[in-house]
């Protein structure tokens, strides 16, 4: 047997726990083009527990006259139907994505799952999206970034009770809806909010703060932070270890 068919005899029998963990430290592109291997690989490649969508992924002849809608629809959407086991991660970072019926679908697939841990929405032209009251029934979230977002909670909304992580730019949504989020998600340690006067509306004041207990480090675009007077609310909140304005 050659040295070449004997490797290729290995990488096709390692154990489903290996292989696994390969794909995830992969570039979702590549992963997926590893199912050529053996069935045992095309079938660890549906069950990827990471879906990290960026621009990588739509690089070839097939997807370069494609719109951005049809991407969704052929390739993020099937993938997602396809999948086996857990989603613990789901990323949509796209140049030129935009606000689409086909994004609600991906969020109301995704709601249907307890096991989403991180996900991250980038909208990068055109409208702004707003989140389907779907998006809020993932209880299990630890890690959120959104961009270029509405974020309209309905009033049943409790938070997000385990949420580690939060990252808001340009998402609109105002102070008071914003201080009610925050304050029902107890476990935040760090959170970055940017945006102006279009994005972040209402009456900004010093009760931010107190929304903040654990907060480690905290990013804020200078409005509204120059508004809430952010170095005094600092300087007597101990919690909070580092703080950036940009």
């Amino acid at each position: 047997m050659e040295v070449k068919d004997l490797a290729f005899e290995k990488m096709s029998s390692l154990p489903p726990n290996i292989i696994q963990t390969i794909l995830t430290l992969m570039p979702m592109r590549d992963a997926f083009r590893t199912s050529i291997l053996s069935h045992n690989w095309r079938n660890q490649c549906l069950s990827i527990p990471k879906l990290m969508f960026d621009d990588a992924v739509f690089q070839g002849p097939s997807c370069k006259n494609g719109s951005m809608r049809w991407k969704l629809l052929y390739i993020v959407y099937p993938i997602l139907l396809l999948h086996q086991g857990p989603i613990l991660e789901f990323s949509l970072c796209i140049s030129q994505l935009i606000s689409c019926c086909e994004i609600d679908q991906i969020i109301l697939h995704l709601s249907k799952s307890a096991t989403l841990k991180k996900f991250t929405l980038c909208i990068k032209s055109g409208d702004d999206h707003k989140l389907l009251p779907a998006f809020f029934n993932l209880q299990q979230l630890t890690v959120l970034k959104l961009q270029n977002c509405v974020f309209q909670p309905p009033v049943t909304f409790k938070g997000f009770s385990r949420l580690v992580s939060l990252c808001f730019n340009n998402v609109s949504i105002t102070a008071k809806v914003l201080l009610r989020f925050i304050y029902n998600c107890p476990q935040l340690k760090d959170f970055t909010l940017t945006g102006n006067e279009k994005h972040l509306m209402g009456c900004w004041n010093s009760d931010f703060a107190e929304c903040l207990p654990l907060v480690e480090r905290l990013c804020m675009s200078s409005y509204p932070a120059k508004v809430i007077h952010i170095t005094r609310i600092i300087i007597s909140h101990t919690a909070i270890k580092g703080i950036v304005t940009e």
